[in-house]
């Protein structure tokens, strides 16, 4: 009996990991490492107060968004997943910063500025790496998998957020020092578990390949600079400064309700779309900025947990989109993604200062009103570069059939024949999906997927949610003992 209690536990977790692979989650702690380090109060450091004042802080922010358009330019015909050195030297750049960061509260003279440039180098370039080495892997990451972990995973985001700041100084620094290193372990042991089939690979050849013009890529990169600059903007346009504790809660409510929104979107729209996942910042955007100018602890307070939240949408509608964007047009992950993860930084460096700037100067003539309004003008601008129809979400691929040539009078007999074929084809694979005891709509997924379709295509196809595809799928799988659309494509060939 206690036998057959573990194999059922064993089972449960292995059915688990197939659909929400643990080991997947650590992206998120790449992100709870920034926060803590520069927007949370990190008890070790000396002044006990976020650093972003810090000259280390300026040079990280330099460094960052360069080092992501570096990558993106070198990373244009060449996949920087493959440089396998990065998994162990992005993650010490960032725990070597982390450790100087700390030091500059602590020291004087040169060994001050040794450790600000240390700092600077080691929390500016890491990161830039850890991203783009994530946005390749969710890349060869069955999508639907991939929409789900993405907001999943910055619930490791927002439980650091409340329990690092509350630890013992001592404890604070090495485990904010110790989360780069646990997220390149992650993702290292993610990588290992994809080529070797334990993590369910998106089938690439599947989905329609796209001729996207620079243009359209340059539209999405400003919009997302912009967007993220406003979001550094807005909060400091508020006359309330909150204490140290309620800026971290604030933090914390805001992530948290991206999260569940993002998940809620994913899991049960029909169709996903970088519009529709835009679409839902826009509220939180609206009701920040109305609330920014009033002079009111809770307004404030609410301003910056709605500010929080646009953040973490912003992040995880920007990873989508070009990680889709790489599969639809064949071009390595390292590129978009490094373009992504580069107009998001720039737009850091540029809210920040920028948000400073307009406080004082709205504070000085006592037009915070109006600086907010056209904030919320530029805010609407943003939304026009926003694709309308996004190909990067639609499914175009055709099934093989008779060119049109083959429709005339003398091919009658070839196409009389390819039909043949094709039933034949379509027997032999409702004969598999009745051997293995699939349902009536299992088995037209079944099909579905046997013909190289997306899930995206299915959901569109039988006018089903992404939920329950994705709960028709498990079972299939699980009645056919494989992992992948692959295996199954593999299985009705044999």
């Amino acid at each position: 009996m206690e036998t057959d209690g573990k194999q059922r536990r064993t089972n449960v977790l292995e059915r688990l990991d197939i659909n929400l692979p643990v080991r997947l989650l650590g992206f998120g702690l790449i992100y709870a490492w920034g926060i803590c380090l520069w927007d949370v109060p990190l008890p070790a450091s000396a002044n006990f107060s976020a650093l972003q004042t810090d000259p280390a802080w300026l040079l990280s922010a330099i460094l960052t968004p360069a080092t992501c358009f570096a990558i993106a330019l070198a990373g244009r015909h060449r996949d920087l997943a493959k440089a396998r050195s990065l998994y162990i030297a992005a993650p010490l750049l960032c725990t070597l910063g982390t450790a100087a960061l700390i030091g500059c509260g602590y020291t004087e003279g040169w060994p001050h500025f040794l450790c600000t440039a240390t700092a600077g180098i080691g929390t500016g370039c890491g990161p830039a790496f850890l991203v783009v080495l994530w946005g390749c892997l969710f890349a060869r990451v069955e999508a639907s998998i991939t929409e789900t972990v993405l907001p999943a995973s910055f619930v490791a985001t927002l439980l650091c957020t409340l329990v690092v700041p509350n630890m013992p100084p001592t404890l604070a620094g090495l485990t904010v020092a110790l989360l780069p290193l646990a997220s390149g372990l992650l993702l290292a042991l993610s990588q290992q578990a994809l080529d070797r089939g334990q993590i369910a690979s998106e089938n690439v050849a599947s989905i329609g390949r796209l001729s996207i013009g620079p243009l359209t890529v340059a539209r999405m990169v400003l919009a997302v600079f912009v967007l993220y600059s406003l979001g550094c903007i807005v909060p400091a346009e508020s006359p309330i400064t909150l204490a140290a504790a309620a800026e971290t809660y604030a933090t914390a409510l805001g992530m948290l309700f991206a999260i569940a929104l993002s998940v809620g979107i994913t899991l049960f729209a029909r169709h996903i779309d970088v519009t529709s996942l835009y679409r839902w910042i826009t509220i939180p955007f609206v009701a920040g900025v109305t609330l920014a100018p009033l002079a009111n602890d809770d307004a404030a307070f609410l301003t910056r947990v709605l500010m929080n939240a646009v953040f973490t949408g912003v992040e995880i509608i920007t990873m989508l989109y070009f990680i889709r964007l790489s599969q639809r047009t064949g071009r390595s992950a390292t590129y978009y993604v490094g373009l992504g993860a580069g107009a998001a930084y720039g737009g850091v460096l540029a809210g920040y200062p920028l948000g400073d700037g307009l406080q004082q100067s709205f504070q000085a003539a006592e037009q915070g009103a109006y600086g907010c309004l056209v904030l919320l003008g530029i805010f609407v601008l943003t939304s026009l570069l926003i694709p309308r129809r996004d190909a990067t979400m639609d499914d175009n691929a055709q099934e093989p059939g008779i060119p049109e040539a083959a429709t005339a009078p003398d091919t009658i007999a070839v196409a009389a024949s390819y039909a043949n074929e094709v039933d034949a084809l379509i027997a032999h694979r409702k004969q598999v999906a009745a051997a293995h005891g699939l349902s009536a709509r299992e088995t037209e997924i079944f099909l579905l997927l046997a013909q190289g379709r997306s899930r995206p295509y299915i959901r569109d196809t039988l006018f089903l949610s992404k939920n329950t595809v994705a709960t028709h799928i498990r079972h299939i799988y699980e009645k056919l003992s494989i992992h992948s659309q692959q295996e199954l494509i593999d299985l009705v060939e044999e």
